[in-house]
């Protein structure tokens, strides 16, 4: 698979993407996903994407609390 950003071929790897969907952060673990070596895109399958939202429709996720550093991008 190529890159849409930038044409260069995709790698496919496992493990934890976080996903932005609907103002509402979701950490996924242990999934399949395409990645660039050269820009750092990354891509699900489509069946993927269908069953993260089925999932996140019915609930079918455990809640946890993280520690996430958050910096002030404002500068002087």
């Amino acid at each position: 698979m190529k890159c849409a950003a930038c044409r260069s071929e995709m790698i496919s790897k496992t493990g934890e993407l976080d996903l932005r969907i609907h103002g509402r952060l979701y950490l996924v673990k242990n999934v399949t996903f395409f990645e660039c070596p050269r820009c750092g895109e990354k891509v699900l399958e489509p069946e993927v994407v269908e069953s993260l939202f089925a999932r996140i429709q019915e609930g079918d996720y455990t809640e946890e609390t993280m520690t996430v550093p958050v910096l002030n991008g404002a500068h002087d």
